[in-house]
Parts: C-alpha cells; sequence; structure tokens
C-alpha cells in the first residue's frame, strides 16, 4: 500500500552515501596494497613511508589515491595503461618518479 511507505530521510541518504564509500574504500584496497608493496619492495622503505609516498602524488596531482595506485601497479607490471587519461596518467606517473624516486628521468 502506498500510504504504508516510509519517505526518506537526510540520515537514510547519509547512510547510502557512506555505504558506497565504504564499498568504494573495500574495492580499492587491493590495488593500493600492491602499490604500497611495490614501492617498499622498490625504495626499501618501510609501509608507512611507501604509503606517504603514494598520498603525497595523490596529493599533488589532484587525483584519488586508488588511481594513482592503479598507475603504479600498472607501470610496474609493464600492464595496459592503468587510466583511460593518458594527460593524468603521464602526470601521475612523472610524480611518482619525483615524490618516490628522487628524479624525474626525463
Amino acid at each position: 500500500m502506498e500510504h504504508d511507505r516510509v519517505p526518506k530521510t537526510a540520515d537514510d541518504t547519509d547512510s547510502a552515501a557512506e555505504n558506497e564509500q565504504l564499498r568504494e574504500a573495500l574495492c580499492s584496497r587491493p590495488v593500493i596494497d600492491q602499490a604500497k608493496g611495490m614501492v617498499m619492495l622498490v625504495r626499501g622503505w618501510p609501509a608507512a613511508r611507501a604509503f606517504a609516498a603514494l598520498v603525497t602524488v595523490s596529493q599533488h596531482c589532484n587525483v584519488k589515491l586508488r588511481d594513482v595506485a592503479t598507475v603504479v601497479v600498472a607501470a610496474g607490471s609493464h600492464a595496459e595503461p592503468g587510466l583511460a587519461d593518458r594527460e593524468t596518467e603521464r602526470a601521475v606517473l612523472a610524480a611518482v618518479r619525483v615524490h618516490v624516486f628522487g628524479t624525474s628521468f626525463e
């Protein structure tokens, strides 16, 4: 019956948005951990420093951390490009060179 429906409240909308953010975080976590592990291996850094470097690249490029991680993993595994936007991908790789390797390699 139509009159039995309870209208959605702001709390319901907030909960739905929070659930979506949590789902995205769970899906993003493996690639972020992979990228962090790759940086740890290549640089010999502890986990916290490798993660901080990835966060720095994310902030510098104004790109989500999961997208930075996707680019790092794709580059490290010689896979297909990590992002559909090639310009953003090039910017992320350049920032990784600076913030992880300390050089631009160009």
